[in-house]
């Protein structure tokens, strides 16, 4: 139902009679679940919260209904008709049942068959994992959660199309089991906070109907159907290595630091380079040494993050961190570590030694000179958005990002299949399109209405994206993304002469982007060698400037780039009227 953008009205806060009603229908629709719930140690809190959004929604097929968000605006549960049941149906989100796990009944399927749910299929019945005993007796119509062996955590929600009692074998079986309503990764999912599952706790309860880990070896039919059409999911051979628990993903990970430690950074070659930061070693030397045929995840450990699995090397004795502008490096290696004396490498292919034994140009060298990573830069995105002249055209496409904004690509995207649909394009001559009522109110000035019958396609593109308003998405690492209207705002460097012969070198607006000016005035005094300071913007409350004396602004953009602005949002200014002296150059030996 959502694997493809869906057009949603503007959310409404909902009264608290509202939500004390769709507790009561949640708890009426999932009573065995809820009563878990309640006599749980979290029974304070609930899969319906009391303050709740709503808003409604037309999916791509044309499935209408309710979407019900959190206060924060994560979406919980969806309401609406499905598959032709004739009535609303209450569904919880997967953000809403990896907070519970124990609210739905379980089915599990392979890992290989997730994906194809993820891209839109149904579980057909031959993709059913069937645990020793056969599978539980859950009736046709059931909302229940699809997870992957050995976890409860839902990859994908669905609706049952069969009985499922008495169900020993699906070798053979034909039609579907589970229609999707919802996935991980889907643009319901990506209306939130866009989360992953929680790590998979090997536990199956009593209403998981088993672990699924004994299948019928013939098993072999389909795992999923795509637009009504049978797709064959097949189930892992026997060469193919089950996904690695958060365990051996943890020991995975360990025993690739060591890897790295004997061979790539080694005693030889580290110093030079070191310190480093940690997503260099992760990114540049960890993941391509991984051990043939493996392939490493930190989201698949038990560490979930970067900075985690590092503390806990350190811990060990493996390496020294040391915090640099809010960045973890690795300042230290201890290749004299008990675990290293006797440590004997595998094989791995080397395209990491030769960078780090030249110091050349390589992303390590690189992202340990501006003391960042790639995934440590502020990012702008120019968005638009279609305004009400606008609506009815974009509206007869029927497709709409969730957030209502549009990439330049996607808003010459609904023009192009507006005039596709239409079949406006002009037969005698291709480059120009018939001008219809929509795109004559939307598009056209008056005078342009009355004479013409026809527009070029290129002036007809520029104009849509003319008319649209301008946002920007700003997104600051470690921040929730941002969007505001108009363009990116500037940071302004400004070097002028002050009263006497004095020349000082500013930076203002850093506030928008998350840098602290107080953090830069002093950064900017060791690397200038001269005093600075930080003084209120006059005008702008609570905005303040980073102040150093002297001609720096090559210093000073050098620093913000550092910190990961941009260049294209700096904007210098010298009134100084004077260059800044050279430094004499020592004689040639």
């Amino acid at each position: 139902m959502f694997k493809k953008p869906f057009q949603t009205k503007p959310r409404a806060a909902l009264r608290s009679t509202g939500c004390r009603q769709l507790a009561q229908e949640a708890q009426a629709a999932f009573p065995l679940g809820w009563a878990q719930i309640e006599g749980g140690a979290a029974a304070a809190e609930t899969p319906m919260p009391d303050k709740l959004q709503t808003a409604k929604f037309t999916s791509h097929v044309g499935d209408r209904g309710e979407i019900i968000y959190s206060e924060t605006g994560n979406p919980l549960w969806v309401k609406a008709e499905l598959h032709g049941s004739g009535e609303a149906t209450l569904v919880p989100t997967v953000y809403t049942q990896w907070r519970f796990p124990g609210l739905l009944p379980v089915v599990r399927t392979w890992a290989s068959v997730v994906d194809k749910l993820v891209g839109g299929a149904d579980l057909m019945t031959a993709g059913l994992l069937v645990p020793e005993g056969g599978m539980p007796d859950l009736k046709k119509g059931t909302v229940v959660a699809i997870c992957c062996p050995g976890g409860r955590a839902a990859l994908a929600i669905g609706i049952l199309d069969l009985d499922t009692a008495g169900i020993r074998s699906t070798a053979g079986a034909k039609g579907k089991a589970v229609l999707v309503v919802h996935t991980f990764g889907d643009c319901l999912w990506e209306a939130g906070d866009k989360s992953s599952p929680p790590a998979n706790d090997g536990s199956d309860k009593a209403d998981d109907g088993g672990d699924g880990s004994n299948v019928d070896s013939g098993d072999d039919g389909d795992g999923g159907n795509v637009d009504g059409e049978d797709s064959v999911a097949e189930e892992p051979t026997a060469k193919e290595a089950p996904d690695a628990s958060p365990a051996e993903t943890d020991s995975l990970l360990m025993t690739t630091l060591k890897q790295v430690m004997a061979t790539v950074l080694d005693a030889a070659h580290a110093p030079s380079l070191l310190p480093i930061t940690s997503s260099v070693l992760y990114s540049g030397y960890m993941v391509p040494n991984a051990p043939a045929g493996a392939s490493i995840d930190i989201k698949r450990s038990s560490y979930k993050k970067l900075g985690k699995f590092l503390k806990a090397a350190e811990k060990h004795g493996l390496l020294q961190l040391k915090d640099i502008r809010g960045e973890s490096h690795i300042k230290s290696l201890n290749w004299a570590h008990k675990d290293l004396v006797d440590y004997k490498p595998y094989r791995v292919r080397r395209i990491a030694k030769s960078a780090a034994a030249g110091g050349g140009g390589g992303a390590a060298e690189a992202a340990a000179e501006t003391g960042a990573s790639g995934g440590d830069t502020i990012s702008i995105a120019e968005l638009l958005k279609p305004p009400q002249a606008l609506a009815p055209l974009f509206d007869a496409v029927g497709v709409a990002p969730p957030s209502g904004y549009y990439t330049r690509q996607q808003a010459r995207g609904v023009l192009e299949d507006y005039i596709r649909s239409r079949s406006l394009a002009d037969p005698t001559r291709p480059r120009d399109v018939r001008i219809d009522h929509l795109v004559c109110d939307g598009l056209l000035t008056k005078s342009e209405a009355v004479k013409l019958t026809t527009f070029p396609r290129d002036k007809l593109h520029a104009r849509l994206q003319e008319s649209m308003t301008l946002y920007t998405r700003l997104s600051i690492p470690e921040k929730v993304p941002v969007t505001r209207p108009g363009p990116p705002p500037s940071v302004d460097v400004v070097c002028e002469r002050r009263m006497g012969n004095k020349v000082v070198t500013r930076a203002l607006g850093l506030e928008a982007y998350g840098i602290d000016p107080a953090e830069v005035a002093k950064e900017l005094r060791t690397m200038c060698a001269s005093s600075t300071a930080v003084d209120p913007v006059p005008g702008k409350k609570g905005a303040q400037a980073a102040l150093v004396q002297g001609h720096h602004v090559a210093a000073l953009t050098k620093l913000l780039a550092r910190h990961g602005l941009p260049a294209e949002l700096i904007r210098v200014t010298d009134k100084s009227g004077k260059a800044p002296k050279k430094q004499p150059q020592p004689p040639p030996k």
